[in-house]
This record gives structure tokens, sequence and C-alpha cells, in this order.
């Protein structure tokens, strides 16, 4: 799949650090997917069938359907997700009315004055006097609507498109909604919607124009962050990420070992200041030592030493090179019981949810949402997740670990009734 160089979905990286394109410019392209990538790209071409045939996402469970990243198989966690989304697109579609598009090319260069800003919109609702732009997100982490450069870049492109010659548009408010349905998981509201009016919208343009436009500086900047580092293609590489994640910490590079500079900081020893500035630099710093780690593997794939350091393998696994039943044979001429050779494990109750059996008739049963009731309710103990120490833009809700502030002072008695003494 083609994108622009500076696409819409990447404007969190470019927008903040306009030197990455430059960089990422230097980086072969069309490499595979990752599991996430193409687990997203399969929810998505689902979500897409379904607005395309006015189906339900259940009536594709089981079957095969195919993309870019290949053949895959419908499954009952999939249904799941996409017709959460789904059923928001009706519901919405129903209320704004108008036209609905689905994985529609869109291009804001009509306000932007540049053609190489445009990409794909999951969902666009053109509605009597609203444009609502839906974007879908397949992972765990949350993202939000509000101040969302990617839907902002695509709003702008949808307008590009409705503009009238007197350059009114025949809507005056713009929703941005993303839907990530993965969050019903960690109790968080799998949709995040945000409302501007078409002229807020507009007084957007110049600040993506002097964006663009800085990332066209042959020395354009490299400026590291969490959000701009974290899929970026030259962070391996990036040494003004390696010297401000060590500079973060308080660890420069000099003649003794940085792996001596980091011991040599006592935890107990270290201020609260110090403290918040290690653990705001934590992201930054585990991105920058695993992309270092894959950037070291590439240039050894690629047949180029470091010296220093050497290529090993970890620790391997061994599987059985025949067939079950074949094993099972073998087995049993050496004297090995059925009973012995085969081990059953009770499903999970995230397994449970997904669980199909098929009859004798043929017909695939599963669970129903209230027999599925009954088991959360009466049959699954929930656990809480581990504490860990987050910053506090974080979106998780605080968990108070000191008691102390829910006693107060003990106040002094009162004097008292008589009838009371």
């Amino acid at each position: 799949m083609s994108h622009s160089s500076l696409s819409p979905s990447s404007a969190h990286r470019w927008m903040r650090c306009p030197g990455s394109v430059r960089e990422e410019a230097k980086y072969p392209s069309g490499g595979p997917s990752g599991k996430a990538a193409v687990d997203g790209t399969h929810s998505h071409t689902l979500l897409e069938n379904c607005l395309n045939t006015g189906k339900n996402a259940i009536d594709y469970v089981q079957r095969e359907l195919l993309d870019h990243e290949g053949e895959f198989i419908v499954d009952e966690e999939r249904v799941n997700r996409v017709q959460l989304a789904l059923d928001y697109i009706n519901k919405r579609f129903a209320e704004l009315g108008g036209e609905r598009f689905a994985e529609e090319k869109v291009n804001p260069a009509h306000y932007l004055e540049r053609d190489d800003l445009k990409g794909t919109a999951d969902v666009q609702i053109v509605g009597r006097d609203t444009l609502e732009i839906i974007d879908y997100k397949d992972g765990m982490v949350a993202v939000s609507a509000n101040n969302n450069l990617q839907l902002e870049l695509y709003a702008l492109g949808a307008m590009a498109n409705y503009h009238n010659p007197d350059g009114s548009l025949p809507f005056d408010k713009v929703v941005m909604t993303i839907i990530q349905p993965k969050l019903l998981m960690q109790g968080a509201d799998p949709v995040s919607s945000c409302e501007v009016s078409v002229d807020d919208m507009l007084n957007k343009v110049a600040k993506f124009k002097l964006a663009a436009s800085s990332t066209d500086d042959p020395a354009a900047p490299l400026i590291p962050g969490d959000n701009q580092c974290r899929w970026c293609a030259h962070k391996g590489a990036c040494g003004t990420l390696v010297n401000h994640a060590f500079k973060e910490t308080g660890v420069m590079f000099s003649d003794i070992s940085v792996a001596k500079q980091a011991a040599d900081k006592e935890p107990g020893d270290l201020t609260d200041d110090q403290i918040r500035e290690v653990m705001e630099a934590a992201p930054l710093l585990r991105q920058m030592l695993q992309a270092v780690e894959e950037e070291s593997l590439r240039r050894f794939n690629l047949g180029v030493s470091i010296p220093g350091l050497k290529a090993v393998r970890g620790r391997g696994s061994r599987a059985w090179s025949l067939f079950d039943d074949e094993l099972e044979d073998k087995l049993k001429r050496m004297g090995v019981p059925k009973t012995a050779i085969y081990k059953s494990k009770i499903v999970s109750p995230a397994q449970v949810k997904k669980l199909t059996w098929e009859k004798k008739d043929g017909t695939i049963k599963q669970l129903s949402e209230r027999q599925l009731d009954t088991l959360e309710t009466n049959y699954i103990t929930s656990k809480e997740g581990k504490i860990t120490i987050v910053s506090e833009s974080d979106r998780r809700t605080e968990v108070v670990l000191n008691a102390a502030p829910m006693f107060g002072a003990v106040k002094e008695a009162q004097d008292v009734p008589g009838w009371m003494s």
C-alpha cells in the first residue's frame, strides 16, 4: 500500500520532527508488516466489506477474506470488534443522513497548496449539516480524537471535496471520531469524538502549512519524543534520539561506560524530581535500546560487522517432527499409554468467549451472550492488574496507595449532653 510522503497517518511524526521525513526516506519500504499491523488490516477489510454490502459482521464469521496482507478466516473475536464499530457508524448515519463512504481517498491540497498529504479515510458521513470522519483503530493503546492530527488532515481532505466556488461548504460542523473496540478490555470507552466548527477547522490550515514546509528544508531538525519516535524507521540509527534519551536521565556518554554510569545511580538516593525525570524518559530509553538492537541485527544481516559486537543464537526450542497421530503410534509402540500421551487443560476466560464447536449437522455453535454473562457473573474471578508508575498525563485512573489521606485528624470531643454521661 503506497502512502504520501507526508501522510496523515504519520502526521504525529513529521509535525513534531520535520527531519524524520528526510531520514526515513533512506530506509527501504515494503517489508513484512508486524503482527499488529496485519491484524488491524484484516479488521479494516471486514469493516469495509460490511459497509459495502450492508451485512453485519456476524455474517462473515468463519468465512475467508482476502486483502493485501493475505487470506484470513474471520473469527468471533474480530466479528465482535468490527460489529461495535459498525453499530456506531449505522447509528450516526441514521442521525445525520446524507451520504456515507468507506475507504475513500481524501486530499487537502485545495487548502494546503501541496499534493503530498493525501490519505484514505476509513469512513466519511456527509450529513445535512455535519461532516463526520471516523477512524477505526484495532490497537490497545488509547488514542484520543481531541487534537488528533491524522483526523484533522482527513477532515480537511474531505472538506476539499465539497467546497463551493465561493469557498462555502454544505455543512457547518465537523465531528472527528475514533472507534477502538479493544479499550473495552480495559474498562474504557471505545469511542472518542471531537466536534469543531468548519471555521475552527479552517483555522488549523496554517499550522499544517508551516509544519509541511519545515520538512522541505534539507537541514530540517530531528526532534525526539515518545510519540514521533515510536514507529520511526530511523530511530535505531538516530544519534539525536540516543543523546536525548540519555540526557533526560542525566547519563551522558564519556570515557567511562554508560552501564557503569547508570549503575552508580542508586535509586534510593535520587530526589523526587530525579525519579520523575527518569520515569518520564523511560519510554524513550526503551524505544532507543530496542531500536538499536534491531539496527545492529539489520547491519549484521547485510554482512556489516560492528567492532566489539557479535551475533549469537539465543535459547532455541524443540518440536516434534511427526504429525500427532504418527507420534501417538510411535509412543504407544514404546509402551506409553494414551492417557499419558495427551495432557488437557480447560479453556481460559478469554478463550471461552471465542469458543466454537461443530454440531453433528455441521452447524457452528458458540455460547450465547446470556451464557457468557452467567460465566462472567458467577464463575470468573477478576484479578487487578499489576501496579505500575506512569506520567500524570496517562489516561488511566490513578490508584491511591497511601491510605493516610483517607483518615483525617480526629476532632476534639465536644461537650455531650448530660443524659449521655
